[in-house]
């Protein structure tokens, strides 16, 4: 838990996560040519408002990406179904976005796990040098369900991995007008490698 760091290790481990989020900022600006801005930084468990994503039983498209590793966790990068609609018409052909074939489907999927690929690699990548550990993301999966279904969801993929920590950043990306949740889970071996370096 992020309350067993004295401030010295809060500092080091804030600071490790401030920076993995902004690269993760810096890779999603790239994808999607628009900028991006941090709204916000949380630490430990925060519940997730429904609300925010519409009516309670409105989409919302979750990706997420399994971390292996000495450093065993999950990220999930979270759109509403309207933001993944945005998206869409922003970033791929209107051949492609106005098309339901199977084809053009498995395209826009892809590109929502790709751009999961890239946020997560680069969070992935300033936490593996910054720790000194060998760690890596499985291939991203996206799930869609229910805005009222997001807490008990995130709950499950989380229930293997014993002392956990959180983090959360919220990208927002004004002139595309969208407001993702960028969720981490590490096992608590995180906590034990920032006091290895105090």
């Amino acid at each position: 838990m992020i309350e067993d760091l004295n401030e010295d290790e809060l500092k080091i481990a804030t600071g490790l996560v401030s920076k993995g989020f902004s690269m993760a900022k810096a890779s999603m600006e790239q994808i999607l040519r628009s900028p991006i801005s941090i709204r916000k930084i949380e630490y430990g468990t925060s519940e997730m408002d429904p609300v925010k994503f519409g009516k309670s039983d409105s989409k919302v498209h979750v990706i997420k990406t399994e971390l292996m590793g000495e450093l065993r966790g999950n990220s999930h990068l979270i759109f509403s179904e309207t933001e993944v609609s945005k998206l869409y018409q922003s970033c791929l052909l209107p051949s492609v976005v106005n098309d339901d074939s199977n084809e053009s489907t498995v395209m826009k999927l892809g590109f929502l796990t790709e751009i999961d690929n890239m946020v997560s690699a680069a969070v992935i990548t300033e936490f593996s040098n910054f720790l000194g550990v060998e760690m890596y993301g499985r291939v991203p999966s996206l799930k869609v369900i229910k805005a009222n279904e997001i807490e008990n969801y995130l709950e499950e993929e989380s229930s293997e991995l014993k002392q956990i920590i959180h983090f959360k950043a919220v990208f927002e990306g004004k002139e595309l007008d969208i407001s993702s949740d960028f969720i981490w889970v590490f096992h608590n071996k995180f906590i034990d490698k920032i006091k290895t370096l105090v």
